[in-house]
């Protein structure tokens, strides 16, 4: 298998980057430039896509090597990232939303199927839905058909990730209990 961050650093260089020039692929482009390095230890590019182009740019050889086989089809979200850091890799789905498309409960049912079909236990499979900015109205628009169990990353607030916890918590059962790791400075 080749290097994982080889594609990440290709891909980094000006205009190089698969996409067209839609507002909703400069997204994708922050979701590979900030969110995949800033989250992920070892991440790694399997699949790219955008509307009119199901599938922009794929990396089949890294998908064989994780052992995952997905179709190009309507299920496919716009980015399939994978975390090649912990000891079985982490498969990461992004949506990337303009104007629709998060990730809600029938996608993320659809994903896990997909993972599941090709040997991803359901704990080693992210979601997340990608915003410029949670001020915008793509965010305001579709908040209310986010999934529980998934992330939320905004590109305007790039250190941040949202977290929809799903779940009975383990370690943490009440509100006090966070405040102690809460940054509280404004920015």
């Amino acid at each position: 298998m080749k290097n994982a961050n080889q594609d990440l650093n290709r891909l980094r260089q000006p205009n190089v980057l698969p996409f067209s020039a839609s507002w909703r692929c400069y997204l994708g482009s922050l979701v590979i430039e900030e969110f995949a390095p800033r989250f992920l230890s070892k991440p790694g590019i399997v699949f790219l896509s955008e509307s009119g182009n199901k599938v922009v740019a794929r990396d089949d050889e890294l998908a064989k090597a994780i052992g995952l086989k997905i179709q190009a089809d309507k299920n496919l979200p716009d980015i399939v990232l994978a975390d090649l850091g912990p000891g079985h890799p982490l498969l990461v789905f992004v949506e990337v939303v303009a104007t629709d498309g998060p990730v809600s409960a029938e996608r993320k049912a659809a994903l896990l199927q997909i993972a599941e079909d090709s040997g991803f236990p359901k704990e080693h499979v992210a979601f997340c839905t990608a915003y410029l900015d949670r001020s915008e109205s793509a965010f305001r628009k579709t908040v209310a058909s986010l999934v529980w169990g998934s992330f939320v990353w905004f590109a305007s607030e790039p250190e941040n990730l949202t977290m929809l916890y799903e779940g009975e918590a383990k370690a943490v059962t009440k509100l006090a209990d966070f405040i102690g790791s809460i940054d509280h400075r404004v920015r």
